[in-house]
Protein backbone atom coordinates (compact mmCIF):
# COMPACT_ATOMS: atom_id res chain seq x y z
CA UNK A 1 0.00 0.00 0.00
CA UNK A 2 2.96 2.55 1.55
CA UNK A 3 4.89 1.38 -2.20
CA UNK A 4 1.98 2.33 -4.71
CA UNK A 5 2.81 6.22 -3.68
CA UNK A 6 0.41 8.51 -5.34
CA UNK A 7 -1.88 5.81 -7.43
CA UNK A 8 -3.82 5.37 -3.27
CA UNK A 9 -5.02 8.75 -2.06
CA UNK A 10 -3.24 10.42 0.85
CA UNK A 11 -6.85 9.92 3.13
CA UNK A 12 -7.40 5.61 2.08
CA UNK A 13 -3.33 5.56 2.55
CA UNK A 14 -3.92 7.06 6.30
CA UNK A 15 -7.43 5.27 6.84
CA UNK A 16 -5.85 2.22 6.37
CA UNK A 17 -2.79 3.13 8.57
CA UNK A 18 -4.64 3.83 11.15
CA UNK A 19 -6.87 0.68 11.25
CA UNK A 20 -4.10 -1.65 10.52
CA UNK A 21 -1.09 -0.02 12.62
CA UNK A 22 -2.08 2.44 14.87
CA UNK A 23 -5.02 0.95 16.14
CA UNK A 24 -2.93 -2.73 17.09
CA UNK A 25 -0.08 -0.03 18.60
CA UNK A 26 -2.00 1.96 20.61
CA UNK A 27 -3.97 -1.25 22.27
CA UNK A 28 -5.12 -0.49 25.76
CA UNK A 29 -2.90 2.16 25.73
CA UNK A 30 -5.42 3.58 28.70
CA UNK A 31 -3.89 1.56 31.24
CA UNK A 32 -0.31 2.43 30.45
CA UNK A 33 2.09 4.08 32.76
CA UNK A 34 5.06 4.90 30.06
CA UNK A 35 8.00 7.36 30.64
CA UNK A 36 8.34 10.39 28.64
CA UNK A 37 10.85 8.83 27.28
CA UNK A 38 8.98 6.03 25.62
CA UNK A 39 6.17 8.21 24.69
CA UNK A 40 9.14 10.15 22.81
CA UNK A 41 10.01 7.04 20.80
CA UNK A 42 6.32 5.83 20.02
CA UNK A 43 6.13 9.40 18.44
CA UNK A 44 9.23 9.37 16.92
CA UNK A 45 8.44 6.04 15.00
CA UNK A 46 4.35 7.47 14.17
CA UNK A 47 6.39 10.54 12.72
CA UNK A 48 8.91 8.08 10.56
CA UNK A 49 5.53 5.74 9.41
CA UNK A 50 3.51 9.31 8.31
CA UNK A 51 6.39 10.48 6.03
CA UNK A 52 7.01 7.38 4.51
CA UNK A 53 2.96 7.51 3.94
CA UNK A 54 3.36 10.97 2.57
CA UNK A 55 6.59 9.59 0.78
CA UNK A 56 9.07 12.44 2.61
CA UNK A 57 12.26 11.38 2.09
CA UNK A 58 15.96 12.79 3.43
CA UNK A 59 16.39 15.51 1.23
CA UNK A 60 13.08 17.30 1.64
CA UNK A 61 12.12 18.01 5.18
CA UNK A 62 8.91 18.52 6.50
CA UNK A 63 8.51 20.07 10.28
CA UNK A 64 6.30 17.76 12.75
CA UNK A 65 3.71 20.31 13.26
CA UNK A 66 3.55 20.64 9.61
CA UNK A 67 3.59 16.77 9.15
CA UNK A 68 0.92 16.83 11.63
CA UNK A 69 -1.32 19.16 10.17
CA UNK A 70 -0.42 17.87 6.69
CA UNK A 71 -1.82 14.01 7.73
CA UNK A 72 -4.42 15.33 9.87
CA UNK A 73 -3.16 13.58 12.83
CA UNK A 74 -2.39 14.14 16.60
CA UNK A 75 0.93 12.79 18.44
CA UNK A 76 0.14 9.54 20.03
CA UNK A 77 1.40 10.27 23.39
CA UNK A 78 -1.57 13.71 23.36
CA UNK A 79 -3.75 10.27 22.48
CA UNK A 80 -2.61 7.93 24.88
CA UNK A 81 -3.24 11.02 27.59
CA UNK A 82 -6.81 11.72 26.27
CA UNK A 83 -7.47 7.86 26.77
CA UNK A 84 -6.16 7.67 30.04
CA UNK A 85 -7.77 10.47 31.11
CA UNK A 86 -11.04 9.30 29.83
CA UNK A 87 -10.10 5.61 31.23
CA UNK A 88 -9.71 7.87 35.24
CA UNK A 89 -13.74 8.81 34.47
CA UNK A 90 -15.25 5.69 33.30
CA UNK A 91 -13.27 4.52 36.79
CA UNK A 92 -14.99 7.36 39.03
CA UNK A 93 -18.31 7.03 37.52
CA UNK A 94 -18.40 3.44 37.89
CA UNK A 95 -20.09 1.49 41.10
CA UNK A 96 -18.50 1.90 44.47
CA UNK A 97 -18.05 -1.50 44.86
CA UNK A 98 -16.37 -2.21 41.22
CA UNK A 99 -12.85 -4.03 41.58
CA UNK A 100 -11.20 -0.76 39.64
CA UNK A 101 -12.88 1.69 42.56
CA UNK A 102 -11.73 -0.23 44.97
CA UNK A 103 -8.36 -0.52 43.75
CA UNK A 104 -8.57 3.90 43.22
CA UNK A 105 -9.92 3.76 46.82
CA UNK A 106 -6.74 1.70 48.26
CA UNK A 107 -4.05 3.87 46.47
CA UNK A 108 -5.27 7.50 47.53
CA UNK A 109 -5.96 5.91 51.23
CA UNK A 110 -2.49 4.29 51.22
CA UNK A 111 -0.19 6.59 49.96
CA UNK A 112 -0.06 8.58 52.93
CA UNK A 113 -0.10 5.76 55.19
CA UNK A 114 2.31 3.03 53.35
CA UNK A 115 5.73 3.23 52.78
CA UNK A 116 6.91 3.13 49.71
CA UNK A 117 9.34 0.74 48.43
CA UNK A 118 13.21 1.00 49.07
CA UNK A 119 14.95 1.03 45.90
CA UNK A 120 14.55 3.15 42.50
CA UNK A 121 11.68 5.00 41.89
CA UNK A 122 9.13 3.14 39.67
CA UNK A 123 6.74 4.26 37.34
CA UNK A 124 2.96 2.94 38.15
CA UNK A 125 -0.48 3.85 36.31
CA UNK A 126 -1.33 5.52 39.69
CA UNK A 127 1.60 8.00 39.80
CA UNK A 128 0.94 8.50 36.21
CA UNK A 129 -2.69 9.84 37.06
CA UNK A 130 -1.79 11.49 39.60
CA UNK A 131 0.65 13.30 37.00
CA UNK A 132 -2.19 14.11 34.63
CA UNK A 133 -4.17 15.62 37.73
CA UNK A 134 -1.69 17.78 38.70
CA UNK A 135 -1.09 18.98 34.98
CA UNK A 136 -4.60 20.53 34.83
CA UNK A 137 -4.36 21.94 39.14
CA UNK A 138 -6.10 18.85 40.65
CA UNK A 139 -5.06 17.16 43.86
CA UNK A 140 -5.77 13.94 45.21
CA UNK A 141 -4.08 14.06 48.61
CA UNK A 142 -6.84 12.10 50.74
CA UNK A 143 -10.62 10.20 49.89
CA UNK A 144 -12.47 13.47 50.79
CA UNK A 145 -10.34 14.78 47.16
CA UNK A 146 -11.28 11.63 45.97
CA UNK A 147 -14.93 12.28 46.58
CA UNK A 148 -14.90 15.54 45.37
CA UNK A 149 -12.90 14.05 41.63
CA UNK A 150 -15.79 11.62 41.91
CA UNK A 151 -18.30 14.09 41.78
CA UNK A 152 -16.70 16.49 39.06
CA UNK A 153 -16.09 13.17 36.85
CA UNK A 154 -20.49 12.85 36.80
CA UNK A 155 -20.53 16.68 34.66
CA UNK A 156 -19.29 14.31 31.38
CA UNK A 157 -19.00 17.18 29.30
CA UNK A 158 -16.75 19.36 31.34
CA UNK A 159 -14.69 16.01 32.64
CA UNK A 160 -13.97 15.89 28.78
CA UNK A 161 -13.40 19.70 28.04
CA UNK A 162 -10.48 18.77 30.93
CA UNK A 163 -9.62 16.12 28.36
CA UNK A 164 -8.02 18.63 26.29
CA UNK A 165 -5.62 20.64 28.50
Amino acid sequence: VWEQGRRIPLKTRLKIYEAQVVSILMYNCNSWAASKQLLHKLDVCHRNHLRKIINMTYPNIIKNEALYKRCDVVPLSERVRCARWRMLGHILRSDNNSPAQLALHFAVESQSVMRGRVGRHQSNLFKTILTDLSDRNIRLVNTDDLYVLRNFALDRRHWRELSKI
